[in-house]
């Protein structure tokens, strides 16, 4: 189990202690921000610092109330949330460049969930008075925002009509097209555990489908390391009801 490290607490704890660039020059590079100057994106974040953090940092429980929202520069964040049994459901993975968090104004909740740095990742965060006065200085800035946010419901919408009504070959070839790098069709650095919880499978049943792939031609499997083999095949696999 990894060991989680609060990001709420301050203090130095996953700080990787190396240069970073300016604060200005990673926000002119995520997605919702293209198109500010550097000046008006230091006059918009005046004060707002980059932090580096460890695997484990934890920047969101379903306990923490505060309204805030994290741009992530490099790394990977998972959101999950935790079943009764203990079992991690991944509800979302955060690459780089995108903004995850707790912020009513956009729609973009985070209620009953966790966010944790699976990666060592460099993230910034923003208060709900910086991106509203980001919304009324930059209102075009507010229509990437809801853009993301609708976005991102119409893909939560779809993961939960795929739990409900799709088999697990039909979720896992789904996850597997969407996940595999499209030169190589190589997923790697995923467990069968992992694929579980974003798929909504116990890791057993993954392992028994992997399996039933390989042996179909479907798939390649090492160690967290898969390789589409048939991405057409896989393809039809996905699209069976």
């Amino acid at each position: 189990m990894r060991k989680m490290l609060p990001w709420h607490k301050g203090g130095r704890e996953g700080s990787l202690k190396r240069p970073v660039a300016p604060v200005a020059e990673y926000l002119q590079r995520v997605d919702i921000l293209k198109g500010l100057s550097m000046e008006e994106l230091e006059m918009l974040f005046h004060g707002v610092m980059i932090r580096e953090t460890t695997p484990g940092t934890v920047f969101f429980t379903p306990e923490d109330l505060s309204e805030r929202l994290f741009i992530l520069k490099e790394g990977q964040v998972e959101v999950y949330r935790l079943t009764l049994d203990g079992r991690r459901l991944v509800t979302r993975r955060i690459g780089p460049g995108r903004v995850f968090g707790e912020m009513g104004l956009l729609g973009q909740t985070m209620e009953g969930c966790f966010a944790e740095a699976i990666e060592p990742s460099l993230v910034c965060s923003a208060s709900r008075e910086d991106i509203l006065r980001l919304i009324r200085e930059r209102p075009e800035v507010a229509l990437r925002l809801l853009e993301t946010v609708t976005n991102h419901l119409r893909t939560v919408e779809e993961r939960l009509q795929q739990v409900v009504f799709s088999p697990v070959k039909v979720r896992l070839a789904t996850f597997l097209l969407a996940n595999a790098d499209p030169p190589t069709g190589v997923l790697a650095g995923y467990t069968h555990a992992d694929i579980g919880d974003a798929i909504g499978a116990l890791r057993q049943t993954v392992t028994e489908t992997l399996n039933q792939m390989q042996g179909q031609g479907l798939v390649e499997i090492a160690h967290k390391h898969i390789r589409v083999k048939e991405p057409q095949r896989l393809k039809a696999l996905a699209e069976e009801r």
